[in-house]
């Protein structure tokens, strides 16, 4: 059974007084838009959201996931101004000032209602008082009328006869955005210029997010005496570049087989690394990002190749297929050959396996990198608070799910998972990031950490690979 959602908890009812002097201010901010740019196209961009309930925390998830998207529809269009009003009772809104032609701008806005998966939602309006087709309808555009949440039909129809009540339509709000954000995640497809700024955006997000125990944040080097934030900030520059390449290698794949993917991208990860430790003077600082998003990029592409936009199940399908023969074919051969020989030395995974049957990062991506939909993206849209708080809520319940090779690396035993889940079921009875108590903690945690040369490397990549993908439906 799928987790049931309701858009409009936590928000506050406003009187149909309200919502009527939110009309003039919008009238009034539009109007002055208008006169203060007169030769552009001004564009105003809400929520159709039903009852007396306009704005809540997943109603402004829900309007950034299109802000965003409609802000990269308009990307041929130079955009002159841009507010947003995303805490306004009366539910969010935007408005942009386009120096473009009305009605191109007006067609490419009725596309979005149409085409974007909660773009029913949207109320999209386009105005320029000294356009000829100032007035110019859906239908006189080649548009169909909107169709009604509930049924399908004409919604003027259906509003004006009153088919359906409150109760229905809201329920057929939080299905839209439960099918968009939590029964299997619709992830749009970007392009080239969006997915590289959205990696590199997780990787810097990473960086910056403290206290995060034992590992580099602007607060701590960690358990780390060798790298320091910068360096972080450095090699997410130097990795931008990567990004595309991997994206590039999926939208234009062809074969059969998936593994041949990974086979494509392997030159350009080791010219990533190579990158990166020039951009760090020979420091490992996304070694793991540098596999894991990589890899999660080019599955990505393959998923959106031809303008699809993908649920997230199946680009963590591609991921699985692509990454299929990484542990039989590749560790387990590996570990067998250089314990018959001797000729050289296990790296640390490569003993994980032969010492505890760990499978490490290899594993992860050969299941398809199973924590981004069970806890990562889950966590990041239930959490409340800044963006630094969020993430750190989210990089905590990532790193009680998972057995993270690193931490086990520098504890020398697995058995430090079971440490582990108590410092986060710790943190959590705090109250996590969002109270003085855990953000207290986790710098407590910090310091034995540290005492004890503990990192959680893992962990943390797999936060760059929510943040990513946060990014690109617009959790982030």
């Amino acid at each position: 059974m799928s987790e049931r959602v309701d858009v409009f908890k936590n928000g506050q009812a406003v009187s149909l007084e309200a919502v009527l002097e939110n009309r003039e201010w919008r009238v009034a901010k539009q109007e002055k838009l208008e006169a203060t740019f007169k030769e552009e196209t001004v564009v105003a961009v809400k929520l159709n959201m039903p009852g007396a309930i306009k704005n809540s925390p997943a109603i402004q998830q829900l309007f950034q996931a299109g802000w965003q998207l409609f802000l990269a529809e308009l990307s041929t269009w130079e955009i002159r101004h841009l507010e947003v009003f995303s805490k306004r009772p009366t539910g969010p809104e935007g408005f942009l000032v386009v120096t473009g032609d009305l009605t191109a701008i007006k067609k490419k806005a009725i596309a979005f209602e149409e085409q974007f998966f909660m773009g029913r939602l949207f109320d999209i309006d386009t105005m320029a008082k000294t356009a000829p087709d100032y007035q110019l309808s859906r239908r006189e555009l080649g548009f169909a009328p909107r169709t009604c949440l509930v049924c399908y039909d004409d919604a003027k129809a259906c509003a004006k006869a009153r088919r359906h009540d409150l109760a229905a339509v809201q329920e057929a709000v939080n299905r839209i955005y439960e099918e968009y954000f939590v029964i299997d995640p619709v992830i749009p497809a970007w392009n080239e210029e969006m997915v590289k700024k959205a990696a590199t955006f997780a990787c810097l997000a990473e960086a910056v997010t403290a206290p995060k125990p034992g590992l580099v944040d602007p607060l701590s080097t960690g358990a780390h005496a060798d790298m320091d934030v910068y360096d972080f900030i450095d090699s997410s520059l130097a990795l931008e570049n990567y990004f595309g390449l991997c994206l590039d290698a999926g939208r234009h794949f062809r074969g059969s087989q998936l593994s041949h993917l990974l086979t494509a991208i392997r030159p350009s990860g080791r010219r990533a690394e190579e990158l990166m430790y020039l951009a760090t003077n020979g420091v490992n600082t996304h070694k793991g990002t540098i596999f894991t998003l990589g890899i999660l990029i080019a599955a990505y592409g393959y998923a959106s190749r031809n303008q699809q936009s993908p649920s997230l199940s199946f680009v963590q399908s591609v991921v699985s297929q692509m990454t299929s023969q990484l542990l039989d074919d590749e560790l387990a051969k590996t570990v067998a050959q250089a314990d018959s020989q001797g000729n050289r030395a296990l790296t640390a995974g490569e003993q994980q396996y032969r010492d505890f049957q760990l499978t490490g990062v290899r594993g992860e991506v050969v299941n398809g990198l199973q924590p981004l939909a069970t806890v990562g993206l889950k966590t990041l849209r239930e959490s409340r608070g800044s963006r630094n708080e969020r993430l750190l809520n989210t990089f905590m319940a990532l790193s009680g799910s998972i057995v993270d090779s690193t931490l086990v690396k520098r504890a020398g035993d697995p058995k430090v998972t079971a440490e582990l889940a108590d410092w986060v079921a710790q943190f959590n009875r705090l109250g996590g990031a969002n109270t003085e108590a855990g953000m207290r903690y986790l710098k407590e945690l910090d310091q034995t950490f540290v005492a004890r040369n503990l990192s959680m490397g893992g962990a943390a990549d797999y936060l760059v690979l929510t943040a990513f993908l946060g990014r690109l439906t617009g959790l982030l």
